[in-house]
């Protein structure tokens, strides 16, 4: 399943996607990222900031965590080849996750293809536009979201409230 990890800057976006990347390889998953800043803390076993290696590799391999940090300066609203990502991705098994700021830099296409939101402190408009798309009144809630707080939903489940704080202690990092 494709998921959106949203929210303000520093409000913990990219460590959600360090967790995750470590929770996936304790389980034996393989994890993709995309990164224009080159973070080695995401600790992947394919990393680059280049989006035509990346693509490549993305292409050429199975069942993997993707991750796309600033996904909406990587995707854009007219990269057809990176929203394939999205729109192609599942039949290779693979589970992304876009990474942002705002919602509205996520082209439609795109949004639409993510089951679940991890949505961090957001603006007012991000909130209510999440709160459309994923059809939950809590996310209007989410301008209030403290530092490392997040909402998470599929979207036919229940909303729930996490926090990487939380999780980074129950993993010990």
């Amino acid at each position: 399943m494709h998921s959106l990890i949203l929210g303000m800057t520093e409000s913990g976006k990219t460590t959600l996607g360090k967790i995750l990347i470590k929770i996936h390889k304790a389980q034996g998953g393989k994890s993709i990222v995309l990164d224009p800043l080159g973070d080695p803390e995401f600790s992947a076993d394919f990393q680059t900031s280049d989006p035509g290696e990346f693509l490549k590799v993305f292409f050429n391999s199975r069942s993997c965590y993707v991750f796309i940090d600033e996904s909406g300066d990587a995707i854009g609203h007219y990269n057809i080849e990176m929203s394939k990502t999205a729109t192609k991705g599942r039949h290779y098994g693979h589970s992304c996750f876009y990474i942002t700021q705002k919602i509205t830099q996520i082209p439609p296409i795109v949004r639409e293809q993510c089951g679940q939101v991890y949505m961090f402190a957001s603006g007012v408009a991000s909130c209510k536009l999440i709160s459309e798309e994923f059809n939950s009144r809590e996310f209007l809630n989410g301008s209030e979201l403290k530092q490392g707080e997040f909402y998470q939903k599929g979207r036919f489940d229940k909303i729930k409230k996490g926090n990487i704080f939380e999780i980074s202690d129950k993993m010990q990092l």
